[in-house]
This record gives structure tokens, sequence and C-alpha cells, in this order.
């Protein structure tokens, strides 16, 4: 049987969590679904990405290696997360496009995977983008803002919402988070609010802020805080600025890159406190009450199609909205959280594989 040779760019090999979460999640999801996939991976450290996740891999400053890649490949998957937006860095959305281009004019079908699309705030750069996506095969977008745009661009080829990559995994047993907390020496016999943080628009806007948050919460002696890491050593700063190294009941668990091992210690949370996307979305799978601190429109969009609104942003740190929403989370009785729209949403995600398979048996045909 003839192999679906496919390449599959992101923002990958990084150490970022949520980033190899959906690399992890859409793999999972290929060899699940389409027949005899064999995948090659663009990875900012290609070598770690082999080893890991059991695929070939070519480096992402690799111009030829790329270029060969793709000729070689019949499918290229664009995909999942904000690879074309301009806020994090105006080099990046070019790089990203130039990719799906190379795919275009190499007449390989190319896909767009769950992705988020925006803010693109260069007109040039929406010009550009809005021609290169009209020749690609299929979009699927992780949120409706991102269809919302696209459409507004002028994009012709079909766009479904679908979901974030990630909430196509399967939740996992909380055994091995809790090994995990029991080695950091987490306490069993008290509630446990988990918290995810990142630098953005300078900590030292908001630490003070978040520090009173932590010691409002405090206050409850059953209670203990958990800092958990999604990219080192990034968050681990981050969540120093904020710790104070005298609170017994404040613990930093880092350096925990395994996606399942990851979802088990926040499985283990009464509740999460974040800002990094993927800490939210591992807890939705968890089912884990979330409190989103908003960084980002990515965060405020899922935590719509999730029925939850943004506690607060970033810019405007609410101390006591963020206390009192976290309160009544820990309030609330055992099993009684409405999950419906998280699995709703998970349900939606099976749309991007179901497209996916269709084009592969298509192209074969």
């Amino acid at each position: 049987m003839a192999k679906n040779k496919i390449v599959l760019s992101g923002y990958y090999g990084f150490s970022n969590a949520g980033d190899e979460a959906m690399l992890y999640s859409i793999l999972r999801s290929l060899t699940m679904t389409i027949d005899n996939p064999e995948i090659t991976v663009i990875s900012g450290h290609p070598e770690v990405t082999e080893q890991q996740f059991n695929v070939k891999a070519v480096s992402r400053f690799d111009g030829w290696g790329i270029i060969k890649a793709i000729w070689k490949s019949d499918i290229l998957i664009s995909g999942g997360g904000s690879l074309l937006q301009d806020v994090t860095s105006a080099n990046s959305i070019l790089y990203y496009m130039l990719i799906i281009l190379i795919g275009v004019l190499m007449r390989k079908k190319v896909v767009l995977f769950a992705q988020g699309i925006g803010p693109v705030r260069y007109r040039v750069t929406r010009i550009t983008l809005k021609h290169v996506l009209n020749h690609v095969d299929i979009i699927t977008v992780r949120d409706k803002e991102s269809k919302g745009f696209l459409t507004r661009l002028g994009v012709r080829t079909p766009i479904y919402h679908t979901a974030d990559a990630v909430m196509l995994l399967p939740s996992v047993s909380k055994d091995t988070g809790r090994k995990i907390l029991n080695a950091y020496g987490v306490p069993k016999d008290k509630k446990l609010i988990g918290i995810s943080v990142r630098n953005w628009d300078g900590i030292e806007k908001w630490k003070d802020d978040f520090n009173r948050f932590v010691k409002k919460l405090l206050e409850d002696e059953n209670l203990a805080i958990v800092f958990i890491t999604m990219q080192n050593p990034d968050d681990a700063e981050a969540a120093g600025c904020i710790i104070q190294p005298d609170n017994r009941r404040v613990f930093l668990v880092r350096n925990v890159i395994n996606v399942n091992e990851l979802m088990s210690v926040i499985g283990n949370m009464d509740v999460l406190v974040g800002m990094r996307l993927h800490a939210l979305i591992f807890a939705s799978i968890m089912h884990v009450p979330t409190v989103g601190i908003s960084y980002d429109p990515k965060i405020d969009n899922f935590l719509d199609s999730i029925h939850e609104e943004v506690a607060c942003h970033i810019s405007s740190f609410d101390v006591e909205k963020l206390y009192n929403k976290t309160c009544d989370l820990l309030k609330e009785p055992a099993g009684e959280h409405d999950w419906s729209a998280v699995e709703a949403l998970r349900d939606r995600s099976q749309e991007t594989i179901r497209l996916l398979k269709k084009l592969a048996i298509h192209r074969e045909d």
C-alpha cells in the first residue's frame, strides 16, 4: 500500500508544552485515521522531535531540507496554534506563509489545521495572506473569530470552524500527576489551586497584584498553591517573580514536558487559574474548573467557546474579581460543574480529522 507522505509545519521543538501537545495530538490523530502515514515534522530541534515522537524531522532553519521534504510529500499540514499572526513577531507570519506557499507552488494538498488566525496588523501582510490562503485546499480554524477574520479578508477557500487540536486528546489518569506532586512535597490533604503564568507586557506591571491574589488565597489554611510551568525557563522565571520563598504552601512544578504527565498533574487541581491557553485546555479536558486571565484574544475566544468568561485582563488586573471567581468555583459541590460545552467542543474538534482523512482518500483516488 502506498504511503501518505505528510509534512507538518508549526512551532515545534521549542519545549513549549502547548505546542508540543498540539504536535502530539495531531500525530496521534493522523496515525489513527490515515492509512500508512509517513510524517516529517519541521522542528526547531529535529533530533529531540525525532526521539520524542518517533517521526522524521527537519530543522526549521534548513531551507533546502524543508523544500526537499515538501517536494517528496503528498500533503502539507500547517498547524495548529497561532502561526498566522504578527503580534508576537512580524517575521513569524512571513515564515509560515512561505512554507504554505512552497506547498502550493509544488501542487501539494495543503491544509491549515485548527489554527487561530490573527491579529494581522499590516495591510500588505493581510493582502499577501489572502492570496496565499486562496490557493490552499482546506482551512480549519479553532474559533469563530478566526473564521470571521478570514471571511472579511476575502479568503474563498472552504473555512471550517472546529476546535484547538489539543481538544482531540483523551483525558488521562490522575495517578501519575499525584506521584509527581508527591515528589515536590505537595500535600494531599489540602485543596489545590493550580496557577499558570507567563511573562507578558512586563511582569513588573502586574506581579504585585498577582502576589496579592496569591496571599489572599493563602489566608485559607486549607489551600495550597501549585505553579505549573508550560514553557521553561520562561514560566518558571515569571512564577519566581510572584512566589514568596518563605511560604510553605506554595510550590513550583517545573520540567514536566510529557503531555500526559502534565495533564495528569493539572487533573489533580481543584481549580486552575491560567494565562497559558493550553493550561486552560488541559484543565477543561480533565474537568478541572478554570479561571482565565487574558493577555491575548485566543484566551477570550477559548473561554467563550466553553461558555466561560475571562476573569480579568493582564493589563487591568482585578484581584477581587479573580479571588471571588476562584473561591466560587472551590465552593461548587463535586460533580455539579456543567461540562457540556467542553464536550461539545471536543466533538467539534473531530471534524478537522474527518476532513483531512477525506482529503487523503480523495488524493489516493
